[in-house]
């Protein structure tokens, strides 16, 4: 087992309507908008601990199913690890089990994390990323 110590980081959806979409976690969730890429059409939302616990990326209008983005549903989800030697060390073996690479291992331009993105056996795309800050306030049970 690779990843030992992680914890969720956060949850991107692929929606229709980034406008809907937005109202709805604002005022349902409460959460914030703490940025917008108006390039990829994202929304990053969050509670304020972290950049995003919650991002829209919002799909072309009609689109059934777009490239390296799927359909509307889950775009990803991302467990934080506390280094980024698990992200470096996780690569070689994905490569060597054959495992679909999305993306990485790279630098996040949008919060700064190492990061590696793959796909599991139903094609979810799973993102593996480091954030030290994470675990400075760790009171789960061991």
């Amino acid at each position: 087992m690779l990843v030992r110590n992680g914890v969720l980081g956060h949850v991107v959806l692929n929606v229709a309507s980034l406008k809907k979409s937005e109202n709805f976690y604002r005022s349902i969730l409460g959460l914030k908008i703490s940025a917008r890429n108006r390039q990829t059409k994202m929304t990053f939302l969050s509670y304020g601990r972290e950049h995003h616990d919650v991002a829209l990326m919002e799909l072309p209008k009609g689109a059934r199913h777009v490239r390296g983005r799927g359909m509307p549903k889950l775009h990803h989800f991302c467990i934080y690890v506390d280094s980024n030697d698990v992200i470096d060390n996780l690569y070689p073996v994905l490569k060597r089990r054959k495992i679909p690479i999305v993306s990485g291992p790279e630098t996040l331009v949008v919060a700064g994390n190492r990061s590696i993105s793959f796909l599991d056996p139903d094609g979810n795309r799973v993102e593996i990323a480091c954030n030290v800050n994470k675990f400075k306030f760790d009171n789960r049970q061991k």
